[in-house]
């Protein structure tokens, strides 16, 4: 019976690299699908190669950053790593405003 002891530690093996690689993987790919799909015009966003850019045009593909003023880039939308906050900025002034009182 030693094949069919090996056949179990080869099942146990993939069981682990399964639940360890495989399944995270899928939830950060379905993750970030949901994040492309909530994206709108305006919102400020950050690109994989650090490129931050306010969304001025959405398609189907493709996603257009303005990167400076009257600056607009095309980036593949799943090129966009993640979406920032613009009440970031906002909570900042309000911190600078406290310590200057």
């Amino acid at each position: 019976m030693p094949g069919g002891m090996i056949i179990i530690w080869i099942l146990v093996f993939f069981g682990i690299f399964y639940f360890l690689a495989i399944r995270p993987q899928q939830r950060q790919r379905r993750q970030h699908a949901e994040m492309l799909s909530m994206l709108r015009k305006g919102d400020e966003v950050v690109t994989i190669g650090g490129m931050y850019g306010t969304v001025t045009a959405i398609r189907e593909d493709w996603v257009e950053l303005e990167v400076a003023k009257r600056t607009r880039v095309r980036f593949l939308k799943r090129s966009i790593s993640s979406i920032t906050s613009v009440q970031e900025d906002d909570e900042e002034d309000e911190d600078e405003y406290i310590e200057a009182a």
